[in-house]
């Protein structure tokens, strides 16, 4: 924090001083500003406090939204940063023509908002490890979500606005970042309603695993459409977009792999009352421990459904089911766990 006052206190001064001598060299407020605008050294000095009061801006609403970070959140931020200030270097490449005072001034401002969208995410994805949520930490993140979302969309109607009444310029690239932004953040809204209704519930909520996974599937499929319209819009207009093609090559891999994981679970649960025999007594009074590997909970045979602890599919959701292998497990356990993978949970 002192070194942040010593540069605060060295930018205040030195954009008071040449703001001072603009307008005791020029008659007039206009002159003024445009003899600042000129100039190269004034420019980046004023750019200079502009970064201070944005680093302000930004502790402010890390301490009114989210309060001391986690070490891990940090180690996230530093990552995810590097990696933007690399990908927008070599989108310059293709806007070099148009880099100029506007441009810096967006690229801060996409900056600091995606840092906040990827605290968002890490605090939502946090939930699941919080015993207990204080309704404080619910307010605060409904708040900022909804900030964030609105501001997005905000954008993105500004960037086509501009596009629109001025043709294909660098705002292509800040609308599409906006969009990716705004998709990310309403799929971790979706997560958190989804971890807040599950926090309420007293017994577990078997579907919820498979409603993240739809969530998932769908934003990266928004995300896939999102980078393909991009990457055709800037090779048309631009040239082929170098820094984005890993980007389409990741989103499409991570879209392509969880419908072949959507098919397989589909294919391993279909009629799975019928297909996975329940286990007999004998059977598990032979294992050295029948325990759950799963839930970790002991398995007891039964001969027959009650109409407690039943599944959707009119099966006991607490029998032991056989897989062909011979491992035995809990029939809910092992339909929760071939949501995530479709192998045996003992490979």
């Amino acid at each position: 924090m002192a070194r942040l006052a010593v540069y605060g206190a060295i930018s205040t001064i030195l954009a008071g001083g040449v703001i001072a001598s603009a307008f005791a060299q020029r008659s007039n407020f206009y002159s003024a500003c445009i003899y600042l605008y000129k100039s190269n050294a004034c420019m980046m000095i004023i750019l200079n406090l502009g970064l201070f009061l944005t680093i302000i801006a930004g502790q402010l609403v890390l301490m009114i939204f989210f309060g001391k970070l986690r070490a891990l959140e940090v180690e996230h931020l530093y990552e995810r940063a590097w990696y933007a200030v690399t990908e927008t270097c070599l989108a310059m490449t293709i806007f070099k023509d148009e880099f100029d005072t506007r441009f810096v001034v967006m690229f801060t401002l996409l900056l600091f908002l995606k840092v906040f969208h990827w605290l968002c995410q890490d605090r939502v994805d946090s939930m699941e490890q919080s015993p207990e949520i204080p309704l404080s930490f619910h307010v605060r993140m409904v708040t900022i979500m909804t900030i964030l979302v609105s501001l997005d969309i905000l954008l993105v109607l500004h960037a086509i606005d501009l596009v629109a009444v001025r043709g294909p310029n660098m705002m292509i690239m800040f609308g599409f970042e906006y969009t990716l932004l705004a998709t990310s953040l309403m799929a971790s809204f979706g997560k958190y309603v989804l971890h807040t209704i599950d926090m309420r519930r007293e017994d577990p909520w078997e579907n919820k695993s498979m409603l993240l996974f739809y969530l998932d599937l769908v934003a990266d499929f928004i995300k896939l459409v999102t980078y393909l319209m991009f990457f055709m819009v800037i090779l048309i207009n631009y040239g082929l977009p170098l820094h984005i093609i890993r980007d389409v090559y990741m989103t499409m891999r991570s879209f392509l792999q969880k419908c072949k994981d959507l098919i397989q679970y589909r294919k391993a649960t279909r009629n799975m009352n019928e297909r996975y025999p329940d286990a007999s007594r004998a059977e598990l009074a032979a294992l050295s421990d029948p325990i759950c590997i799963i839930c970790r909970e002991e398995m007891v045979g039964q001969h027959g459904h009650t109409l407690a602890g039943t599944g959707g599919d009119g099966s006991n959701t607490n029998v032991p089911k056989k897989l062909p292998c011979g491992h035995i497990f809990h029939f809910h356990c092992l339909k929760s766990w071939l949501e995530r993978q479709q192998s045996c949970p003992t490979w």
